[in-house]
């Protein structure tokens, strides 16, 4: 566990956009956390934000003031419980999480090779790709509200995590912190963990193959659109697209192909640009600074609503 000063955040999340943080304190397990978390609390310093990866976020220029609880993966972050659950800490990565349940020739998350995650940003954003989602595997989550005077760790059942379409209850919620989670997968025989191990290398490849990864990016910028009063909004504008929606896109409407057929392909403000190979990424180009990306954001938004007649929802999340 460090304390830090005056550390820039964009040498640490996965976008390299953001400001200072005044003061950054680093945790590697449950232990630490919750030593960090009665402290800060005990000495009421606020506001207090937790980061993993931040490969979600977009911090602000001018930086976070309060405190930064940055989790990081450690060697303890796994325990094997019974009937085929494994409990993991918040910071692990999520693909350490992967990598431990083949160990332990368990299978169900392969799906999610290369997801750029922590273990409490999956949850917390119930990060998906594939057509499956985090929120399919848990079984509960331990979190700690730190408006609560007593300190204690409530422990949150599936349902109770209100879990949506990149959505859950923690982001509504930010005084809720995750501490760890239960995750519910299956014992494999030697063929299905092949298997499994044979879709995360596959999920990888692809990830490399048609999504941007030559520059910095925080992934997918809008939310896929899913309700499906706004799907019908989008086909009657562009009824060509049924086929793509019912046979390619998992049901939803893919914000990619909708913000390259509505010409922002390449579309740059400063050294932040729609990426030209996944349409629904913004790049940064070097150095680019949190304005520029929500300029880009703001002119799709205003674009897209005059278009279609409603306000596309974001995934990232812009941190105020």
């Amino acid at each position: 566990m460090r304390t830090l000063s005056h550390i820039p955040l964009s040498d640490i999340v996965y976008y390299h956009i953001g400001g200072e943080a005044r003061q950054l304190i680093e945790v590697s397990n449950k232990k630490e956390l919750l030593e960090t978390l009665a402290h800060v609390l005990k000495e009421k310093i606020r506001p207090i934000y937790v980061l993993g990866l931040g490969a979600n976020l977009l911090i602000p220029d001018d930086g976070l003031s309060g405190i930064v609880i940055l989790l990081q993966s450690g060697n303890d972050n796994f325990k094997l419980e019974q009937n085929a659950q494994i409990t993991a800490f918040a910071g692990a990565t999520f693909d350490s999480l992967l990598k431990y349940s083949f160990s332990q020739n368990l299978v169900g998350l392969g799906w999610a090779g290369g997801l750029p995650s922590s273990v409490g940003g999956a949850i917390r954003g119930n990060a998906g790709a594939f057509g499956s989602e985090t929120k399919d595997f848990v079984v509960s989550v331990d979190v700690v509200n730190v408006t609560d005077p007593l300190f204690k760790i409530t422990t949150y059942s599936r349902s109770e995590c209100k879990f949506g379409y990149r959505d859950s209850i923690f982001k509504h919620n930010k005084d809720l912190i995750i501490i760890s989670a239960v995750f519910q997968l299956e014992t494999a025989s030697m063929e299905q963990l092949a298997k499994d191990e044979a879709v995360y290398h596959k999920n990888i490849a692809y990830r490399d193959l048609h999504h941007p990864m030559d520059y910095p990016s925080c992934g997918s910028i809008f939310k896929n659109i899913v309700e499906k009063d706004k799907i019908e909004k989008t086909l009657s504008v562009w009824p060509d697209m049924k086929e793509m929606v019912e046979k390619k896109w998992y049901g939803k409407v893919s914000m990619a192909y909708v913000i390259g057929r509505l010409g922002f392909s390449g579309y740059k403000v400063g050294n932040a640009q729609v990426s030209e190979k996944h349409n629904n990424y913004i790049s940064n180009l070097g150095n680019a600074k949190a304005n520029e990306v929500e300029g880009i954001i703001t002119a799709i938004t205003e674009v897209f609503m005059n278009k279609f007649g409603f306000k596309p929802e974001l995934e990232v999340e812009v941190v105020a």
